[in-house]
């Protein structure tokens, strides 16, 4: 009697495919570090952009500020009728270092009337001052005109006005009606603020901005 022996074939073991934990780990890792230095680049550069916006809005609005206002200081006194009388008038009756009050004759008695040869109508009067609790330079027209903001992001001591004689001498503010009526020119200076972008950066983006203007008509 004959036996039959069995034989049983095993299959050689092979290789297993894939990833292990380190080396996922390790993927991982570098997908991290990668995304970090990706998200910070955008975020600095997001920052340079914003912080160049803001400069151009500072710069250009102090300019804009300081064209219109130092146009409308050069009417001080102005009269483009010839005819009319005016007694006791004042081209500035307010000249203080943040506040100046000016005349020039740009309607009549009431709004919407012609010129009538004086600029001391109530309606022709024109405030130009500083306001610290808003921190803006503020425009008023007219004796009981209410002030509105004219430029805003003016720090403390961000508006200035400096008054000078025929003699370039410089005058102390607030002045008194005799130095008013010496006033030959004024120097308006306007430095603008806003808070920078980074918070890591304190100190905030700002503009200064300086013209000097010779009012018409000085006194002899």
């Amino acid at each position: 009697m004959t036996h039959k022996k069995s034989f049983i074939k095993c299959k050689p073991q092979t290789a297993q495919s894939g990833v292990t934990l380190v080396e996922l780990l390790v993927a991982l890792s570098i997908t991290g570090i990668f995304s970090l230095t990706l998200y910070g680049f955008l975020f600095l550069h997001r920052n340079v952009l914003t912080a160049e916006e803001i400069r151009i809005s500072v710069r250009e609005n102090s300019r804009l500020a300081l064209d219109f206002m130092t146009r409308e200081l050069r009417q001080a006194g102005a009269r483009p009728v010839s005819t009319g009388g005016c007694i006791s008038f004042q081209r500035l009756t307010v000249a203080e270092a943040q506040r100046v009050t000016m005349q020039y004759d740009f309607r009549g008695d009431l709004s919407g009337l012609p010129p009538d040869g004086c600029p001391d109508d109530p309606s022709e009067r024109v405030v130009y001052l500083y306001g610290e609790d808003t921190q803006a330079i503020l425009r008023a027209t007219g004796r009981l005109g209410r002030p509105q903001p004219f430029i805003n992001d003016v720090p403390p001591g961000g508006f200035l006005l400096q008054y000078f004689d025929r003699n370039r001498s410089r005058l102390t503010p607030p002045l008194e009606a005799p130095e008013r009526a010496a006033v030959h020119a004024i120097e308006v200076s306007i430095r603008t603020s806003q808070p920078h972008p980074n918070p890591l950066i304190v100190e905030p983006i700002s503009t200064e901005l300086r013209s000097l203007v010779f009012l018409p008509n000085p006194p002899s």
